[in-house]
């Protein structure tokens, strides 16, 4: 039996990711006149609207999205048999990767980079979101998230997770009052992260001799939803950051020597545990299995 819209299938799924018809051709190396004619004919044979566009929207309709999550579906058990049946030693393709808006620059950009160094047949997308989404309806093959509890139905393997420390500009301190205990922060401006989902104003301290254990509740001057916002307002002399040290890798060795860590006999919690996120199925891509092993050889 014939399929008749078998063959419209990529650009359809290119259409619905991209979400514009230019994004679609520029993916997939065509003109903008025929990923709109694929699309065309494609609603012609399925005699349904699969997409609702006007000059600034272009939304799936209610069919629209059940073909796509069909369609992709298809499309994903189509390259695990052909990955099966034609398995090579090259690594090449394609990978859709979701991150962290939050920490997910700062903590995967270099790892990306030594990855597509060592195989540069794999091109990547990455895009930063700052909520956790559906995989797989998403057209994602890996996702880098923080979070507790993996969602049910993926793989997570923990990579990481915060250990932040109290740090502030030489010239900041100057004419401040020597701190030595956690409460006597508060003494201090602070710049604190926060987002819509995420306040990080409370802190619990453990000092590394004592084991006294110490809560406080920081008064922030500044916040912000970037660390790099944070680390840059901190080396102005805004005021006090928690960070971890990947925020610090980046600065040169001057800049390093002028921020002042705090507390050095205290430590603080761990948080936000970061994970390596993929669909539990039997059958990866050899390009996704080997970028998973990549990761987690990084953070052993």
């Amino acid at each position: 039996m014939e399929i008749k819209w078998l063959s419209y299938v990529p650009m359809y799924i290119a259409l619905c990711e991209e979400k514009s018809i230019a994004g679609a051709a520029k993916k997939l190396h065509c003109s903008n006149a025929h990923a709109s004619r694929q699309l065309k004919q494609l609603e012609e044979i399925l005699s349904v609207q699969l997409i609702q566009r006007t000059t600034r929207q272009f939304n799936l309709t209610y069919d629209g999205q059940r073909f796509y999550q069909q369609v992709k579906s298809l499309m994903k058990g189509a390259e695990q048999i052909n990955e099966q049946v034609m398995e090579t030693d090259q690594v090449a393709g394609h990978l859709r990767i979701a991150a962290s808006a939050s920490f997910g620059a700062a903590l995967l950009n270099r790892s990306l980079i030594e990855f597509r160094k060592m195989y540069p047949e794999v091109t990547f997308e990455v895009i930063f979101i700052e909520m956790p989404l559906d995989l797989i309806e998403s057209g994602f093959d890996v996702a880098f998230f923080f979070t507790n509890n993996p969602p049910e139905g993926y793989i997570g393997h923990h990579l990481r997770s915060l250990h932040c420390k109290p740090f502030a500009h030489e010239d900041y301190l100057a004419n401040k009052p020597n701190i030595v205990t956690p409460e006597e922060l508060n003494q201090l401006e602070h710049i604190v992260y926060r987002n819509a989902d995420l306040n990080l104003d409370t802190w619990r301290f453990h000092h590394l001799q004592t084991k006294q254990e110490v809560s406080v509740v920081l008064q922030s001057v500044l916040s912000s939803n970037l660390v790099q916002s944070m680390l840059e307002a901190t080396l102005a002399g805004c005021g006090v950051a928690m960070l971890d040290e990947f925020a610090l890798e980046k600065l040169n060795c001057e800049e390093r020597t002028q921020l002042v860590p705090l507390l050095p006999d205290w430590q603080t919690d761990a948080i936000l545990p970061l994970y390596i996120l993929y669909p539990k199925r039997e059958h990866l891509p050899k390009r996704t299995r080997v970028f998973i092993e990549h990761f987690k050889q990084q953070s052993s």
